[in-house]
């Protein structure tokens, strides 16, 4: 059997991630560092479909409320203007089929670091927000968060790394595209 399963594996050829998997493991990354840094308060739930735009739903055990939470990951920021650098601009669509502005509802947009263990940074937007913010496509809102840049707006940017614990939201600023 270790014979056929070393044959198997370096026969395999790698492919990169989809971003439907990229979501998928920030959905964990996410969930799991809700849960550590609210020592258990917040419970998540994911729905069986997310089709209307709901990617966790987060419990509050001491209080019995829930918040809705879609969240948006990336692995790399945007190239800046005319060259082969990245920059500090973060890329991020939100399907307007799914968008309901008066549902309470927040957006995660989050930037995870390179190997997919964590986030390196995390934006948390609420969804009355979004058409403030973002650029209004045809069926689409873009939104654009900066990595660093001025402390202004109402978007909060938290760091959630595992292991490290979340620090004190502060604000920044977001740029539509």
């Amino acid at each position: 059997m270790t014979g056929q399963w070393v044959r198997f594996h370096y026969s395999l050829q790698l492919m990169p991630l989809s971003s439907t998997q990229i979501g998928a493991i920030g959905e964990n990354l996410l969930v799991n560092a809700v849960m550590k840094a609210s020592d258990g308060r917040l419970s998540p739930f994911q729905p069986l479909a997310d089709g209307d735009g709901i990617d966790v739903l987060f419990f509050d055990k001491e209080v019995g409320n829930a918040v809705a939470i879609q969240l948006k990951c990336r692995t790399v920021t945007l190239y800046k203007a005319g060259t082969k650098e990245r920059g500090n601009l973060v890329h991020f669509e939100l399907k307007k089929t799914t968008f309901n502005q008066a549902r309470r509802a927040y957006l995660v947009a989050a930037l995870c670091d390179e190997a997919l263990t964590g986030f390196e940074v995390t934006w948390f937007i609420p969804m009355s927000h979004i058409p403030l913010l973002a650029r209004d496509s045809s069926e689409k809102w873009v939104i654009r968060p900066e990595q660093v840049g001025e402390q202004r707006g109402p978007v909060r940017i938290l760091s959630l790394r595992i292991g490290r614990g979340p620090s004190l939201p502060h604000r920044r600023s977001v740029r539509s595209a």
